[in-house]
Order: structure tokens, then C-alpha cells, then sequence
């Protein structure tokens, strides 16, 4: 996705949200600095996760953090914890447990902190899960996602949100049931909520996985300019996508990619939604083959 002048609030946004997370007081010196690299940057041909990088990375030097959010994916991960029998229960009953795991990941979705478009703190979550599970998929791509599975031998899944990684386990434990190698591909450094090894680690996520690997470096969702080898081995070799959030998605949607991608996020900011092709705040399924599939 190329970047929108909407973008430039919302990176302001979270450069000052996360500065404030940190608690030193240098908040104005993070923003000061984020906003001289966006000023520099910022073109509406140039993919947002790419400006978006460059932003967060001259913030966390100007605040002096590596991870400002370690505090906040430690709780999150806490709270979603609580839902995962529960929605486990709920697959286990389903008629189409298949629909009913990718529901249970698409909600965590929503653990976005600092954007200005979901909730900003974990406890929150409690409020907002069951209104969205009402919701179910705005759209859905279940079957073509079923087909895909039908296919391939394995899947690499992309995870987004600390938070939101805990309620993944639920699709993940449905697809290794269902037979499924299921690579996991967490962040190569702190970068946002997102998950990093360490965060697997730390919540057992990596014992869900049959492998567990990273994009390799800092950058918001992945680069695909830049893939690790051991990473690009494991999409052939598995033969089908998985990627969660909107990072993910704006990574991925000018690329033309060699397998199918199935994207699970909520929609929540209008170029994302307008790229997708989809009305915003909804909870989405889309299934994207490779050029000339069927």
C-alpha cells in the first residue's frame, strides 16, 4: 500500500503515544525527530510500512527506548489469555470450525495500541470482545481459504499485535489438527506491539508452531525486498500465507507474491479499507492468489 496523507496523523499519533509510554519526558524531542523523517520521506509512491520504519525508528533513537511497549504486550498477552479455552470450546462445538478459528483471530485484531482507530489499553479488550465476535467476517473468504488449505502441505503465518498472538493459537492449533506445518513468523526486533522471538517465547506461543522464524530485521510488517533466506525456503515449501493485521497488509498488497496470501484484520483506517476494496471497520477474510491462479 503507498502511502496517504492520512498516514501522517496517524504515525504522529503513535510516535506520541508511544513516547509517553516511556515516561522519561522526551516526548517532544520524539515527535520533533518523527516528524522531520516523515517531512523528508513522505511520498504517495513510496509504501507506507517503508516511511512508516524510518519514522519509528528515528522516534525510539530520540526517547532512547528499544521497546517502549514491552510493558503493554506483557499485559495484553495477559488478558487475551483468558479467551483462549473459551474459544477453543467454541471451535471445538462449531459446524464450520474453520470459520469460527479465523474469527478468534481476526478479534485480537482490534489490540492496536496508540493508533487512534482501536483501543488503547489491554483492558479494554473486555469491553469491545464480544461485540465484535457478534459482528463476524464483513467479508469473507472462508472457502477460498478452504481450498487453499485443501492445497497446500503447510502455512507460514505472520503475526501482528502482542495480544492478538494469543488468540491466533487458535487458528493455529485448528490448522496443525487439521495436518497442517504451520510456520510462525514473528518481528526481527521491538517495532510497535508487535511479536517478536522473545515475545513468542516468553507466552509459549513457539510451542504452538512446528517452526518458529522472523522477518529478520526492524520494520513494520516485513520487507519483502529483504526476506531471510530460511524464511523465503519455508513460503515454498508450505505453499500458502498467512498473514495477520493491517502492517502485514500494506506490506503485501503491491507485491505480487509466487503463493496464495489469506489476510485477517479488521479494517481499521480508511486507506487500508479503501485498499482492500472493503467499507472500514469491518472484520475481514481475503484470499489473494498469485497472479493467473484459479
Amino acid at each position: 500500500m503507498r502511502f496517504n496523507a492520512d498516514c501522517a496523523p496517524c504515525l504522529m499519533r503513535r510516535v506520541l503515544f508511544q513516547s509517553r509510554l516511556v515516561g522519561n519526558g522526551r516526548e517532544f524531542d520524539a515527535v520533533k525527530a518523527a516528524t522531520q523523517v516523515l517531512a523528508e520521506s513522505m511520498d504517495p509512491g513510496t509504501e507506507s510500512v517503508r516511511i512508516a520504519t524510518q519514522v519509528h525508528r528515528r522516534a525510539y533513537e530520540a526517547v532512547g527506548s528499544d521497546d517502549p511497549y514491552v510493558d503493554l504486550k506483557v499485559r495484553a498477552d495477559e488478558v487475551a489469555g483468558r479467551y483462549v479455552d473459551m474459544l477453543e470450546e467454541a471451535v471445538a462445538s462449531s459446524s464450520d470450525p474453520l470459520r469460527t478459528a479465523v474469527m478468534a483471530a481476526v478479534v485480537g485484531n482490534i489490540m492496536d495500541f496508540g493508533a487512534g482507530s482501536a483501543i488503547d489499553d489491554p483492558d479494554e479488550f473486555m469491553s469491545v470482545f464480544d461485540g465484535m465476535m457478534s459482528q463476524g467476517l464483513g467479508f469473507d473468504d472462508t472457502e477460498a481459504l478452504r481450498t487453499e488449505l485443501d492445497r497446500a502441505p503447510g502455512v507460514v503465518y505472520m503475526f501482528d499485535n502482542c495480544g492478538e498472538s494469543q488468540l491466533d493459537r487458535v487458528l493455529i492449533r485448528y490448522l496443525r489438527r487439521s495436518g497442517k506445518r504451520v510456520v510462525g513468523v514473528a518481528r526481527g526486533a521491538p517495532i510497535l506491539n508487535d511479536v517478536t522471538v522473545e515475545d513468542a517465547v516468553r507466552t509459549g506461543l513457539d510451542s504452538d508452531l512446528d517452526r518458529l522464524l522472523t522477518t529478520g530485521k526492524f520494520y513494520i510488517g516485513i520487507d519483502w525486498d529483504d526476506v531471510p533466506s530460511d524464511l523465503s525456503d519455508e513460503i515454498e515449501k508450505c505453499g500458502l500465507i498467512i498473514a495477520k493485521g493491517m502492517a502485514n497488509f500494506e506490506a503485501t498488497s503491491d507485491r505480487h507474491l509466487p503463493v496464495p496470501i489469506a489476510h485477517i484484520l479488521r479494517t481499521k483506517c480508511a486507506p487500508v479499507a479503501n485498499t482492500l476494496g472493503v467499507p472500514q471497520g469491518i472484520n475481514v477474510l481475503k484470499l489473494v492468489r498469485p497472479t493467473g491462479g484459479s
